[in-house]
């Protein structure tokens, strides 16, 4: 967790404080006003006092709860950045068609299918050019669909980044609805505005786009 972070998050509960008792001095204030120039013909019953005071009660304990949650979130999200930390080095799945080749060895793809049928996959590479085409049968949920790193001639495609193009049907031919997840390693983790921001394959994702996280 970055310090900056951490202070902001004093200040602010700091300053909802401030606010807060500013509240309860004004209330007060306004009290005191209205008993010093009240009427002395026809002053305040004690009905409409005690109400003033409970009012000036409720106001108090409202404010308090509200400077405890606030408090309360800071500490949550202090800890969830601090967990959020031990992601790095780990492979996680995002949303993306990419797929990198290195020494040989193409990424992890994930396949997250409506319903059972064949997934038919092109490899594109830098140019768009097809350079292989490849047919998988899949479950419901999540299917590995990993390339082999061989083009369509059977050679070892080169090193470099590719795309993937699917298409998933069923028996019957109907095209299934499906999400596509390449993985790759969490090289670093920072915040912005209390945001965690993970670079997976050079591009920045927010935790809440990483679907799986493994070692």
């Amino acid at each position: 967790m970055n310090v900056t972070d951490a202070t902001s998050g004093s200040t602010a509960t700091g300053t909802q404080l401030s606010t807060a008792q500013q509240s309860q001095d004004q209330f007060l204030q306004l009290l005191v006003t209205q008993i010093q120039n009240q009427n002395p013909l026809d002053p305040m019953s004690n009905e409409e006092f005690t109400s003033q005071l409970t009012q000036f009660s409720m106001l108090e304990q409202l404010e308090t709860l509200n400077a405890n949650s606030t408090q309360e979130m800071g500490y949550s999200q202090s800890l969830n950045n601090t967990m959020m930390l031990s992601l790095v080095g780990k492979q996680a799945s995002v949303t993306g068609d990419g797929v990198t080749v290195n020494e040989g060895t193409a990424g992890t793809t994930r396949l997250d299918s409506a319903g059972a049928g064949n997934a038919t996959v092109q490899v594109l590479d830098a140019d768009g050019e097809v350079v292989r085409t490849f047919v998988r049968g899949v479950d419901a949920g999540w299917n590995d669909l990993t390339w082999d790193g061989r083009l369509d001639n059977g050679e070892p495609a080169e090193d470099g980044d590719y795309t993937l193009a699917v298409t998933v049907a069923d028996a019957a031919g109907e095209e299934l609805d499906h999400e596509l997840y390449e993985s790759g390693r969490v090289d670093s983790i920072r915040f912005e505005n209390n945001l965690a921001v993970l670079s997976v394959n050079g591009r920045d994702y927010y935790a809440s786009e990483i679907a799986e996280v493994g070692m």
